[in-house]
């Protein structure tokens, strides 16, 4: 009797803990499937009856971080593809107007029914075309190469005074035809950590936006003046000038101010300037004043002592 008794206690238990065992794999199954469903939904929003040390807890917290890393990977490959998008738009933009003018020009060439002075005025017209359009080109491989870091700055240190001299020399010409004087104040050289050509570059690039916007018969002055961390070195023209509410635009890629509509460019310059002293931990700012002047200062790491 006692053995019987035995027996089905045993069976009893046996089909507890089956039955047991049987729900609880039921209800950790069916949580795995609410996991996973919301892994293919993209929702974050978790909800298991699990302690917070159980393991479908953990099962939870790293089903959230799939989802939110593909989440950003998502939201990034979209800010990505408008970035581009945007990039050739404005990009065709800017190359409609010349591309337009070599084309119009050149049939008139071929027409033939033009006088020597109009042919040699349309030969010079293409030819400034064509050389906006190389330049163009030419800087939008290199913005596009320092973007994804295809070219690379190595910053030493150097003299800054014969960067400077240099940058001056590649714009002594355009300055000269427009009758600009470029001034320098005296400064004592200063080592600094810069990527000698790219600062020239960069250099340069604000320097042709200073002759640009000037005024014929006008100056541009150069200052240096060291600080305790950053060297700041200032160029100041006197033209046109820049609306306070476009001085954080100027910088972007293509963006021409209000006031310079009239004036040829394609909105590279100073977009190309800003990147390259980013890429050497220097950067940027400007203070203007429309019809008075605009100072762009740009700003170097020292060399350590």
């Amino acid at each position: 009797m006692a053995l019987t008794v035995t027996v089905v206690i045993t069976v009893i238990l046996c089909s507890l803990t089956i039955l047991f065992s049987y729900h609880y794999v039921k209800r950790t199954f069916d949580s795995i499937d609410r996991v996973l469903d919301s892994v293919l939904a993209r929702n974050a929003e978790l909800s298991l009856e699990a302690a917070a040390d159980s393991r479908l807890s953990k099962l939870a917290h790293k089903a959230v971080k799939i989802i939110k890393m593909n989440t950003m990977d998502i939201s990034q490959t979209k800010q990505e593809k408008e970035i581009i998008q945007s990039f050739i738009s404005d990009m065709s933009h800017q190359m409609k107007t010349p591309l337009s003018g070599v084309a119009m020009y050149t049939d008139l060439l071929l027409e033939g029914s033009i006088t020597e002075d109009e042919r040699q005025e349309f030969l010079s017209r293409i030819k400034m075309g064509t050389e906006k359009l190389q330049w163009m080109m030419d800087s939008l491989v290199k913005m596009s190469r320092l973007e994804i870091g295809a070219i690379e700055l190595f910053p030493v240190p150097a003299g800054i005074k014969q960067t400077i001299s240099d940058s001056i020399s590649t714009v002594y010409g355009a300055a000269a035809k427009k009758s600009v004087s470029i001034q320098t104040a005296y400064f004592e050289d200063i080592p600094l950590l810069h990527d000698l050509k790219w600062t020239t570059e960069a250099i340069t690039n604000i320097l042709e936006n200073a002759i640009k916007y000037s005024s014929p018969n006008n100056e541009i002055n150069i200052t240096v003046e060291a600080l305790p961390i950053y060297t700041k070195i200032s160029i100041t023209d006197y033209g046109i000038g820049i609306a306070p509410d476009e001085w954080n635009s100027i910088f972007k890629r293509f963006y021409r101010g209000q006031n310079a509509k009239d004036v040829e460019g394609a909105g590279l310059g100073l977009y190309l300037a800003s990147l390259i002293f980013q890429k050497q931990s220097g950067y940027i700012l400007v203070d203007s004043k429309p019809g008075q002047y605009t100072t762009f200062s740009m700003f170097l790491q020292n060399c350590k002592k």
